[in-house]
């Protein structure tokens, strides 16, 4: 039988999440187990309100479970402190959001290379012209990014996540503010650079069926989360 244990990246045990309230405690993740294996692509779906954006900024070290494990690579959250945990998340992981979060009085090529800046990491140039390439925006990199539509910015910010080579994705409703068009060519960009670069993809989405070639799809209902 094939050992799987080799190939999971990223995974959470017992995790729940609970908000004080003025006279009653809020759970809004009951005990949630969930692994990730390397270079798949991994939809979190429900409604709005079901947690869905706060697992996703648990598994990613942004925010605290108020119990529970997570290990990324073996190494338990909890055994970092804040700065090891800011080295591994700017080392480790990309983040897109719905509203793409691009810097007005800079250009497109500048805010692609803002995880290099933060870091203070040079970035392979190779690398660079084959992203900006892949995401179609050659052309547009001394551009405003405010100058862009919705789909370019996207496309920007996406570039900019897989900038340092990221072994996760972390994407929380990316294609929200997106057209029917603009999301197919979101969502098969995500499909091609998984492949390519075997990146893990974790996506916030509402949209059960926006990606069809994915590993697992997890539904969050009442806190609890079921895996298809």
């Amino acid at each position: 039988m094939k050992d799987n244990r080799k190939k999971i990246i990223l995974q959470c045990q017992n995790i729940s999440k609970t908000y004080p309230g003025n006279n009653l405690k809020t759970e809004v993740l009951r005990q949630v187990n969930l692994q990730f294996n390397r270079g798949t692509i991994n939809l979190i779906y429900w409604k709005s309100g079901s947690g869905k954006s706060t697992l996703l900024n648990i598994l990613a070290g942004l925010d605290e479970p108020s119990q529970g494990d997570i290990c990324y690579e073996g190494i338990n959250y909890r055994s970092m402190g804040d700065s090891k945990k800011a080295k591994v998340r700017g080392e480790n992981f990309g983040f897109i959001f719905q509203a793409y979060h691009l810097i007005p009085r800079i250009n497109v090529k500048e805010n692609i290379l803002c995880p290099s800046y933060v870091n203070g990491k040079q970035y392979d140039h190779e690398y660079f012209e084959m992203l900006v390439e892949m995401m179609g925006i050659k052309k547009l990199l001394n551009n405003s990014p405010f100058a862009l539509s919705g789909g370019e910015q996207q496309r920007v910010a996406i570039a900019r996540a897989m900038l340092m080579k990221p072994k996760i994705v972390f994407a929380d409703e990316p294609t929200g503010n997106l057209d029917t068009e603009n999301t197919r060519i979101i969502t098969e960009l995500f499909d091609k650079l998984h492949k390519e670069c075997n990146t893990t993809f974790i996506i916030v989405t509402h949209e059960e069926n926006l990606i069809e070639n994915c590993e697992q799809i997890i539904r969050i209902k009442d806190g609890e989360v079921s895996v298809v």
